[in-house]
């Protein structure tokens, strides 16, 4: 049947499966697997059909058949901060998985709320998603327990939840810390200024559990006028830092170094910097955490604790797309190793 008969029939036709199978001359059940793309149909068959529902604009009612599969085929994914390039690496590798398995995701930012994060988790709920990747703004709070409760298929990124029975994938910020502070010691700092992130979430609490747990081990007594807490933003960092510089300039304060929770932190530290004239590392040594792509380039080279972003994304996804499927039903808590990147922010003053 020529382009042209085939629009003109659609005057008076709905184009569905048994209608495509009859222009293309095959079974309805071939249609079906050429549609989702079964690689036991023949290929160029599979070839002709698409060819011929695109011509007709048809495409599957995904709606109708998560009906029948009691499936909707799209996860939904809940993070703390969409503004953060920290995340990038780790969706975009879930976007590549979800496309090349005919799934969608519905993207949701809590921005550290844990009011907002509820309101996410049942929108999520509401639009019947098949799972869900959470980054949970606090590991204690009633929302993880309504995930749980809704038996929402579910894996919890950046840190983990203190429940039994549930999937996790994150690193150790704690260990994180450790390392960065370590490092700083051992390069001759003992004035080490921590910036870190909000004081309610739990992963600020692991931050300064690494850090205090390294200036033990190095025989460093805990200076709490240099612990601060701040929002993991640029701006936040920028204004906090200018702070604490008047205070040093002033000789209220003495700091050599800076460890900050994330590289957006530290962005904020080197334009404070620039701004009051310290010039890194010569003034001022620093250190921040998740080695972000921006953080190569800037001046200097910022070190960094490197946090495996695509790792997280690969792992969590399968993990999800295992246990909607079917494939799997155990509960996976992993744990991912973190490494100090050495570029050229720090100072050695050991000397």
């Amino acid at each position: 049947m020529s382009s042209e008969n085939m629009r003109k029939n659609l005057e008076n036709k709905n184009v569905n499966i048994k209608y495509l199978a009859n222009v293309a001359g095959v079974s309805p059940s071939t249609v079906s697997r050429a549609l989702r793309g079964d690689s036991s149909a023949n290929k160029n068959t599979s070839e002709r059909i698409l060819k011929i529902a695109k011509e007709l604009n048809y495409y599957p009612n995904l709606l109708a058949k998560g009906l029948r599969d009691k499936k909707s085929n799209t996860i939904g994914i809940i993070l703390n901060d969409l503004k953060n390039p920290y995340y990038y690496e780790t969706l975009k590798v879930i976007e590549d998985k979800l496309n090349s398995i005919d799934y969608t995701m519905i993207l949701s930012d809590s921005n550290f709320d844990l009011d907002l994060e509820r309101k996410n988790i049942i929108t999520m709920l509401s639009k019947g998603v098949d799972g869900i990747i959470i980054s949970p703004v606090n590991i204690e709070s009633d929302n993880i327990k309504l995930i749980r409760d809704k038996n929402l298929k579910a894996v919890f990124i950046d840190f983990a939840p203190e429940y039994e029975n549930l999937n996790y994938v994150h690193v150790s910020h704690e260990n994180a810390a450790f390392m960065a502070t370590q490092y700083l010691i051992k390069k001759g700092h003992k004035d080490i200024f921590l910036l870190n992130g909000p004081l309610q979430l739990s992963v600020s609490k692991d931050f300064y559990k690494g850090y205090t747990h390294a200036l033990k081990d190095g025989g460093i007594s805990i200076n709490k006028s240099l612990i601060k807490y701040c929002n993991l933003s640029l701006e936040d960092g920028y204004e906090l830092t200018k702070e604490m510089y008047k205070l040093k300039i002033s000789n209220q304060i003495d700091f050599t170094a800076i460890i900050t929770l994330s590289d957006m932190l530290a962005i904020g530290v080197y334009e404070a910097s620039k701004e009051l004239c310290f010039n890194i590392p010569e003034d001022l040594s620093v250190v921040g955490c998740d080695n972000i792509f921006v953080s190569a380039y800037l001046y200097p080279p910022l070190t960094t604790v490197h946090l495996p972003k695509i790792r997280i994304g690969e792992i969590s996804i399968k993990i999800l797309i295992d246990q909607i499927e079917n494939k799997d039903t155990e509960f996976h808590k992993i744990i991912l190793d973190v490494r100090l990147v050495e570029r050229n922010s720090v100072k050695d003053i050991s000397t």
